[in-house]
């Protein structure tokens, strides 16, 4: 049974969200940028690259992070960022044939360009180093996304020297983690809380996701539907982005995930598409003491 939202929860979430855009902003290029402003009781353990496709553009960016709570490694908060740039916004628009997710074939249909975007994130560890020592490189990890996290997760627990002493028949350590993102990144945040409903590797409680596109067809809503998480999907009824793809009867079958919690921007921000779209103005409506980014005030 899926838990009702909770705003202040939905926008400390959104927060990570905020620091990847941040994150990315100070230099577009760089993929593995410094830490920015990530809240407190968090640390960086990897960054999240991946590609555009259209065109036959291949060169990665920086579009998320994995951070763990500095008290507890083993709590995780996947974030991901959402579209940035003209490439970017014609991957969403212009590739919404359906085809079934790489990772889970049986799981309904998903739109061509999320897929395909999925499946060149690559997950790039921060460097290790133990105390006094300088930090080493380490080999590149392999796989699909959730595959990737799982190798992270293994090699910061032997790190950590944790001993698996698994009982009642577990076959690994428990990995609370919660998955959120805006825009592109709400899309890919599904898919990998699809993919690991398969593989089982972390211990997903809730996604929350803002301004998500519609990601598969009713098939897929279902699928999901089913899984034992909670699942925020909060909506700005002004914002277009959540209404894309398009849904065509008997050709494009494209349903959003559940629970949807709308609001209304004209009620407190500018009436522009922009504005409608923007983060900030998604974790206002969740939190009214964050700030109205000051082009949409």
């Amino acid at each position: 049974m899926s838990n009702p939202l909770d705003p202040a929860q939905a926008a400390e979430y959104g927060k990570f969200v905020q620091a990847a855009y941040d994150m990315y902003q100070v230099n577009n290029d760089d993929l593995r940028p410094a830490p920015k402003n990530i809240p407190p009781g968090w640390e960086l353990s990897a960054w999240i690259n991946m590609s555009d496709f259209l065109f036959q553009i291949r060169a990665p960016k920086f579009y998320g992070i994995v951070v763990h709570q500095t008290a507890n490694p083993d709590n995780r908060i996947i974030a991901i960022r959402g579209t940035e740039g003209i490439i970017e916004w014609l991957d969403d628009a212009a590739s919404i044939v359906m085809v079934p997710f790489k990772q889970v074939p049986s799981a309904g249909r998903v739109a061509f360009g999320f897929d395909n975007i999925y499946s060149t994130i690559k997950v790039i560890p921060v460097p290790h180093s133990a105390p006094g020592l300088t930090a080493v490189s380490e080999p590149e990890f392999t796989g699909s996304f959730g595959d990737q996290l799982e190798q992270l997760a293994l090699r910061r627990e032997t790190q950590r020297g944790v001993v698996h002493d698994f009982a009642a028949g577990r076959t690994r350590r428990n990995r609370p983690t919660v998955v959120t993102g805006h825009s592109l990144g709400s899309a890919l945040a599904t898919l990998f809380v699809l993919e690991n409903s398969v593989k089982h590797k972390f211990d997903i409680s809730l996604i929350s996701t803002l301004a998500s596109p519609k990601v598969g067809n009713l098939e897929f809503k279902h699928v999901f539907g089913a899984l034992p998480i909670t699942s925020w999907r909060i909506v700005n009824i002004r914002d277009v982005v959540p209404k894309l793809p398009p849904t065509i009867p008997f050709i494009l079958d494209y349903e959003h995930i559940d629970t949807t919690y709308s609001f209304d921007s004209w009620l407190f921000a500018k009436k522009n598409l922009s504005c409608y779209h923007n983060i900030g103005t998604y974790l206002h409506w969740l939190d009214s003491s964050l700030p109205i980014p000051n082009d949409c005030a």
